[in-house]
C-alpha cells in the first residue's frame, strides 16, 4: 500500500494536477504515460568527465538507501545543470564571500562542486540516504573547504554568519514544511544574512504560506549549450526562486 501512495504522491509532485487528471486518464485507457526518465540519466555528464567525479545518473527514490518514510518523501537523485546554477548564484545580491552554502538534499554534492567555484567561507552537504552521502564524500574529499553530513535536512543544524540554503527539490511537501520550520526556528533571533535558493521549486505557494521568508526573486535560467544538449530537453531552462529570511516579518498563520 505505501508504494501505491507514494506513486501517487510523486506522480501528482511530478506532473502536476491537470497532468496527473491527464496521466490518471491515460492508465486507465490502457496508454502507456510519458514520465519515462531523461536519456541524459544513462550518459556521464561533460562536467564529471572535467573533474573526474561521479555526479550523473538518475535514481528513483525508491531505489536510494532508506527507511520507509524516506521513501515516501523523497524525489529522486540528479544532479543539477551546472550552468544555471551558475547563473543563479550570479544573480544573489551580496558579495559571496561571507556567506556558508548549505545543500539540504545534496545527493552525490554536484551543486558542492559548482558551488566550490565561488569565494563561499564553507560548502556544506546534508544528505540522508547513505549510499548518496559516500558517493558525495569522496566526490569532495579532496576539497576542504566542502563537508558532507549524512542527516535529516529537517534536523540540520546551521552554523552562525551568512547563510544560503540550496534545495534541488529533493523532498515533498511534508518534508518540505519541517525543513522550513527547523529554518525559521534557528534564525528567529540572528541577524545575518539568510537566503533561501530553490532550484525546480514546485512548492512555491507553500513556500510562501512561511511570512518569514520574502521572495527576492522568480526567474527561468537557460541551460548553457553544453548542458542542453546533454540533457536533451525540449525545454532548456529551469526555474529558480530565491527567497529571503526576514526577521521582522510576522510568523506563518
Amino acid at each position: 500500500m505505501s508504494g501505491l501512495l507514494r506513486r501517487v504522491l510523486h506522480t501528482y509532485d511530478m506532473l502536476g494536477p491537470k497532468g496527473f487528471a491527464l496521466q490518471l486518464v491515460s492508465k486507465l485507457s490502457g496508454r502507456r504515460g510519458s514520465a519515462d526518465l531523461p536519456a541524459a540519466a544513462r550518459r556521464v555528464h561533460p562536467f564529471d568527465a572535467a573533474h573526474s567525479t561521479d555526479t550523473s545518473g538518475c535514481i528513483p527514490g525508491d531505489q536510494l538507501e532508506g527507511d520507509e518514510s524516506f521513501h515516501l518523501y523523497c524525489t529522486a537523485y540528479l544532479g543539477i545543470s551546472p550552468s544555471t546554477l551558475r547563473a543563479a548564484l550570479a544573480l544573489m545580491p551580496e558579495p559571496l564571500s561571507t556567506f556558508t552554502f548549505i545543500d539540504l538534499g545534496c545527493g552525490k554534492g554536484r551543486a558542492l562542486l559548482v558551488a566550490a567555484e565561488y569565494p563561499f567561507l564553507k560548502v556544506i552537504g546534508v544528505e540522508l540516504a547513505p549510499d548518496l552521502c559516500s558517493i558525495a564524500k569522496e566526490n569532495t574529499k579532496s576539497m576542504p573547504r566542502i563537508s558532507v553530513e549524512q542527516d535529516d535536512a529537517a534536523r540540520a543544524r546551521y552554523p552562525d554568519g551568512p547563510l544560503l540554503v540550496f534545495l534541488y527539490h529533493p523532498f515533498l511537501a511534508p518534508v518540505l514544511h519541517r525543513v522550513l520550520r527547523n529554518l525559521r526556528e534557528q534564525r528567529r533571533n540572528l541577524t545575518h544574512p539568510t537566503y533561501l535558493l530553490y532550484a525546480n521549486c514546485r512548492s512555491q505557494k507553500l513556500i510562501g504560506r512561511y511570512r518569514f521568508l520574502k521572495l527576492v526573486w522568480d526567474r527561468v535560467l537557460e541551460f548553457s549549450a553544453e548542458d542542453a544538449a546533454f540533457e536533451g530537453k525540449s525545454e532548456e531552462v529551469e526555474r529558480y526562486s530565491l527567497s529571503r529570511v526576514d526577521y521582522a516579518a510576522s510568523e506563518m498563520h
